[in-house]
């Protein structure tokens, strides 16, 4: 069977960085679903996810055999646009699910969700080394609510088309692209490293990153590779590491490789940072074992070459 891909959310920060990786691959027959039906990188169909017909018509259009799940409203619109919020996060995400499961029997081969770490809560509720997939769910705020509600609609689609369907739960991606939502801001101080600026972290604590690049292929490996499970729950591969341990990381790359004098440190009115860490990634690993995953001094590197170079 031809392989042909629907993206949601494809111009994003992960949906670029998941397209790069299928292309690099081999799979060229990739459909973007973008507000403006446009996309730089690959053919594009016009349309709005919190929009029950135009979601329709181009699950009907595309006739995909695989469906990556990227759009969505990050925490900060979530928290001071509720409605709107639940319209894209909640509804958006089971318009495209139903519209899945009217396709014909056999054609879709995969659905994967984006989720999020936002379905756990704070780390100090799970007493273990690190935090698996069947830790108990606490999200902390409207975001992770909604992403439990999407990971309960891929269960329920599985479970109505036998498709198999995953959900990838991920926490801080960092790297070119990534300028939305509360956790870009380490990739606001790479970038102002770059410039040679000043950049205060607004929230202190450990964080567990995950390099654009690896959250890319973790998408499109969990969409392509082989996977006969049904339907599962995984926590992309990443690495927990201090705030001013990252921060300390930037200063030391940018002084490598000679940028322009910078300061990045930690805001005086620094609040402490929220989000769960240490997520275990023994199960990803067992069912994709080619997962990768980018060392923290070495997305930071790339991170600020390319920034650099784009400042030049």
């Amino acid at each position: 069977m031809s392989e042909r891909i629907l993206i949601t959310g494809a111009t994003g920060c992960i949906g670029s960085a998941t397209v790069a990786w299928l292309k690099s691959n081999g799979f060229d027959n990739i459909v973007a679903f973008t507000r403006t039906g446009k996309s730089d990188t690959t053919d594009a169909i016009a349309g709005d996810i919190s929009d029950r017909s135009t979601v329709e018509k181009a699950v009907w259009k595309v006739n995909p055999t695989r469906i990556i799940h990227l759009a969505a409203f990050q925490t900060p619109d979530c928290q001071s646009q509720p409605f709107r919020g639940m319209e894209i996060n909640v509804h958006g995400t089971n318009y495209l699910f139903q519209a899945a499961a009217a396709l014909s029997e056999g054609h879709l081969q995969r659905f994967v969700f984006a989720s999020s770490a936002a379905v756990y809560g704070p780390r100090s509720l799970y007493p273990a080394e690190t935090v698996t997939e069947d830790s108990g769910l606490q999200p902390p705020n409207l975001y992770g609510h909604w992403k439990v509600s999407g990971e309960g609609t891929a269960q329920a689609f599985h479970m109505e088309t036998d498709v198999p369907s995953i959900s990838l739960r991920l926490a801080t991606t960092f790297g070119p692209g990534r300028d939305a939502g509360l956790t870009s801001a380490p990739t606001t101080a790479l970038k102002t490293a770059a410039s040679g600026g000043e950049f205060a972290m607004p929230y202190i604590g450990r964080e567990h990153y995950h390099f654009v690049e690896d959250v890319g292929a973790g998408f499109a490996m969990s969409a392509m590779a082989d996977f006969s499970d049904g339907y599962d729950e995984f926590n992309l591969r990443g690495i927990t590491m201090e705030t001013t341990g990252f921060l300390a990381e930037i200063n030391t790359a940018a002084a490598e490789l000679e940028l322009p004098v910078c300061e990045i440190t930690t805001a005086e009115d620094a609040f402490k940072a929220p989000f769960v860490c240490d997520l275990d990634d023994a199960k990803i690993l067992a069912a994709f074992p080619d997962m990768p995953r980018t060392t923290i001094p070495d997305g930071i590197r790339e991170s600020l070459k390319y920034f650099a170079d784009e400042q030049s």
